[in-house]
């Protein structure tokens, strides 16, 4: 009963494992359709694959739908076919279904939700942007110039986890917003993440603008520059140990000059006027008593009266000359480096330390041991021309270079690597038990059930039949009687039917028999004598 017990609960274990089996490799296998969904789009989906007869998983408090894996893509594209909008964007497809008679306050509300659609949807086009909304006010036009309003744009975003928008993607929001709307200038369109924190940078005034951007500037060139000296001076002393800060002073004058010049060797005459009068005159002298009638002209001179000669001659010249003339106009960029300040320092070198017999020295760990030594003065006028060199640093301006030699502050990593170490260690110790206490118990469930248990169904069992073999004459009669052992189907059913019963019965009483006569040899030679000396023992063994 006890093995038949036991083959029942293996076959049960063996069923079950089968089943298991059976029902894993039938299993559905899910896959992600979408993902990051609102609720609405997740409902939206939900119904639709309810309508298609398609099993799907809803996770993430309805963020995520899944799919069976072989369904993933057929439904894809079937969304895509009918054309739905995520996160319940809507852009022009707005005007596709116009009813008629609608009047011009319901088109100027469509089209301006047209318009932030349309946003929406291009916005949603830049790299870890999960979902965006935008809104636009848009003021009614004015014919009075003092009530016109500038429109203005908000604009949520919803980004990737681990993604921070930079300044120059925010602005290129404000840009693409403010430029898909007539009027909208970028410092009128606002924008904020998903948790209100303001991004961009809104700034009504010019001035503060153009302050900003030039400061920008003066960043920007002054990192080209460090990274420049820090690349040069690397080479030579090593990647680390050069500090670069350069400090630039920029002239966002604006300059507009006009300058002519003449080439009075090449002139060439265009005009030439001329006029030229003479005249020649004799007059008497005045005579007579002064007054008007002395000075009439007719009157008849005196005798002895010299006369007044009066001769003139005059010319005049006009000439018009055609001179060469260069004019040019020159308008000077409006940031120039007025002036430039450099400060570089870098670190010394390590020279391995000698023994006295010129060999290296080396640590307990095989590494040469290394001593500070500065760079010497010529080696530093030598970085300070390579740097003057490829900044184009200019005395004449103002500009100052300081190189300075100063031993750097090394970190001591050796007790964070023991650390590191030690907790690479114990994870390792962790894993090696964890392997080595699965493979015990592993071990010791196969030696003490599987082994013990395929032993006690495999054994012979011929041994377990001598306790049901006769252990008195009586029992011995009785087989003899009934002509089969008690007991003996029970414990060897499988083998009844190719066994002689009668041949088995011989066998086993013959043992019985030599067993007695060991046990009493001499009782079993009398009776075997007095069997030989008798008629009737003859007779019987006959």
């Amino acid at each position: 009963m006890t093995r038949r017990i036991g083959m029942i609960g293996v076959a049960a274990l063996v069923i079950a494992l089968m089943a298991g089996i059976i029902i894993y490799a039938g299993k559905t296998d899910y896959k992600v359709l979408y993902t990051d969904l609102t609720k609405d789009d997740s409902a939206t989906i939900a119904r639709m694959l309810e309508e298609g007869k398609i099993s799907y998983q809803v996770k993430d408090d309805g963020k995520t739908i899944q799919v069976p894996e072989d369904m993933v893509e057929i439904w894809r594209l079937e969304i895509a076919k009918k054309g739905v909008n995520f996160t319940g964007t809507v852009g022009y497809e707005v005007f596709d279904k116009q009813s008629f008679g609608t009047t011009s306050f319901v088109q100027k509300i469509n089209k301006q939700r047209a318009l932030e659609g349309e946003l929406v949807k291009t916005i949603m086009h830049i790299k870890g942007i999960v979902r965006a909304r935008i809104h636009l006010s848009i003021p009614e036009s004015s014919p009075f110039v003092s009530e016109r309003k500038p429109p203005s744009g908000s604009v949520v975003l919803d980004v990737e986890r681990g993604v921070t928008m930079t300044n120059d993607e925010v602005k290129g929001i404000q840009s693409l917003v403010s430029s898909s709307v007539d009027g909208m200038r970028s410092h009128n369109v606002v924008v904020i993440d998903s948790r209100g924190k303001k991004l961009s940078e809104n700034d009504g005034d010019q001035m503060s603008t153009e302050t900003a951007n030039q400061i920008a500037l003066e960043t920007r060139l002054n990192s080209q520059y460090e990274k420049k000296v820090e690349e040069i001076l690397s080479r030579v002393i090593g990647e680390g140990k050069v500090i670069a800060k350069v400090s630039l002073k920029m002239d966002f004058t604006e300059k507009v000059e006009t300058q002519t010049s003449y080439d009075q060797e090449n002139s060439a005459v265009v005009s030439e006027v001329r006029n030229e009068q003479k005249m020649v005159g004799v007059r008497p002298s005045p005579q007579g008593i002064p007054g008007a009638r002395s000075n009439l002209p007719g009157e008849t001179p005196q005798p002895g009266i010299p006369e007044t000669r009066n001769d003139v001659d005059k010319s005049l010249v006009t000439r018009n000359m055609a001179v060469p003339t260069t004019v040019t106009k020159s308008k000077k960029p409006t940031a120039s480096i007025a002036s430039m300040s450099v400060a570089v320092m870098v670190d010394g070198k390590k020279i391995p330390v000698l023994a006295k017999d010129g060999s290296h020295m080396v640590n307990e760990d095989g590494v040469n041991i290394t001593k500070y030594q500065a760079w010497t003065e010529d080696e530093l006028q030598n970085f300070q021309q390579i740097v003057a060199s490829s900044l184009g640093i200019n005395q004449g301006r103002g500009d100052k270079l300081v190189i300075k030699n100063m031993e750097f502050a090394t970190e001591d990593l050796a007790e964070m690597e023991a650390i590191m170490r030690a907790r690479e260690n114990r994870e390792l110790m962790k894993n090696v038990t964890k392997y080595l206490m699965i493979g015990a118990i592993i071990s010791l469930f196969f030696f003490m059930v599987v082994r013990p248990f395929i032993q006690w169904l495999t054994e012979n069992s011929v041994e377990s039949i001598e306790d049901f073999l006769p252990k008195t004459i009586e029992e011995l009669e009785k087989i003899q009687a009934n002509q089969r052992l008690p007991g003996l189907e029970d414990v060897l059913p499988s083998i009844e039917d190719k066994l002689n019963p009668e041949k088995i019965e011989g066998n086993m009483l013959r043992e019985k028999i030599i067993s007695l006569v060991e046990a009493n040899p001499g009782k079993a030679a009398q009776v075997i004598h007095e069997m030989i000396h008798t008629a009737d023992g003859q007779k019987e063994i006959a």
